[in-house]
């Protein structure tokens, strides 16, 4: 029986992980960290048979033995936690059997922009994760300093366990894990518009991401970790272990006019023109980290999932994700 050390399950994404690799394969012997005790008590409630493991990012020893003992790790946590990330190594280390998989963002592209202090501009930049990975690559390495824990990753090679790292865009929709089911972007969004009545974007609102339903995403890593279940050759992993995931690519100016538009069907605004642009400031008020997630490049084409793994995103549009989003928040409000 596969055995999955999962972090994260009680977040957004890491909640929809733990969902779909239950629906892929009940038979999976899934452990998960969670820091709250509470929490995992909505854990076991909808997932029985999992197995929690009480502790934190920081808790590294138990983080290093519980990835000893799996043959998948899923770190779904945080791209940021270096600790976290070095445990997971060490107890992985030497085992070319194992296989681990981090999410990190499409962020991971804004790097120039944020270097040059540029928000709300076009970029002619589109990387395909197939047939540009070894760009993508030096990409990646050129910002060593600025993205730790991708390079980490990559410079572990071939001499520990298989690695993957999946670059989420902007993710839409209501999850289907057992705690948090908010994203963020969208939602909040859709919140300032509905108390400003009005579609918001920075500067200029040229900069575009991908974007993908998080029932989409949550399929793309369970498609990973059945690979990796059946120890399927091929280029899926360490070098060519560089996935993008999206079903279309966005301007935000335009997010902010599907915001409107869907806004203005249901009469939250008055208008379904009704859009301005926002400042940084505005924008940092917005959502935490507003300048980068709402005025960055994050384009990135999902080439490898679709072409080597099947993978193929079913889940609602982002129109109609939009829409379901702005009913949510006004209920909420």
């Amino acid at each position: 029986m596969t055995k999955i050390f999962l972090t994260g399950a009680t977040g957004y994404v890491g909640g929809q992980v733990l969902h779909s690799l239950q629906q892929s394969n009940p038979k999976y012997d899934i452990s998960v960290l969670v820091r709250d005790a509470k929490k995992a008590s909505n854990v076991s409630a909808a997932y029985p048979t999992v197995c929690i493991v009480l502790a934190d990012l920081d808790n590294t020893k138990v983080i290093e033995d519980e990835a000893r003992n799996a043959d998948i790790v899923i770190h779904a946590a945080s791209n940021k936690h270096m600790k976290s990330v070095n445990a997971i190594a060490k107890g992985l280390a030497g085992r070319h059997n194992a296989y681990y998989i981090q999410i990190t963002g499409a962020s991971v592209l804004a790097c120039p922009e944020i270097d040059n202090n540029s928000y709300g501009e076009p970029s002619d930049q589109v990387f395909d994760d197939l047939d540009n990975a070894e760009g993508l690559r030096g990409f990646i390495r050129s910002y060593r300093n600025r993205r730790p824990v991708e390079n980490y990753i990559l410079d572990l090679g071939s001499d520990g366990p298989k690695t993957a790292i999946i670059f989420p865009p902007i993710i839409y929709g209501a999850g289907e894990g057992p705690v948090n089911q908010r994203s963020i972007q969208i939602p909040s969004l859709a919140k300032a518009a509905l108390q400003q009545r009005v579609g918001l974007y920075l500067g200029k609102g040229l900069s575009r991401w991908g974007t993908i339903h998080v029932s989409d995403l949550g399929k793309l890593f369970a498609d990973l970790a059945q690979t990796a279940a059946k120890a399927t050759e091929g280029p899926f992993w360490n070098e060519n272990g560089l996935y993008f995931a999206e079903n279309g690519i966005e301007s935000f100016k335009d997010v902010a006019s599907v915001i409107a538009k869907e806004a203005h069907s249901l009469g939250y605004i008055d208008s379904a023109n009704s859009v301005r642009s926002m400042t940084l400031e505005e924008a940092n008020n917005v959502i935490p980290h507003g300048a980068v997630v709402l005025g960055t490049n994050g384009q990135g084409t999902a080439s490898r999932a679709k072409k080597l793994l099947g993978w193929q995103p079913t889940g609602e549009d982002f129109q109609k994700g939009v829409r379901n989003t702005i009913i949510a928040e006004a209920e909420k409000l």
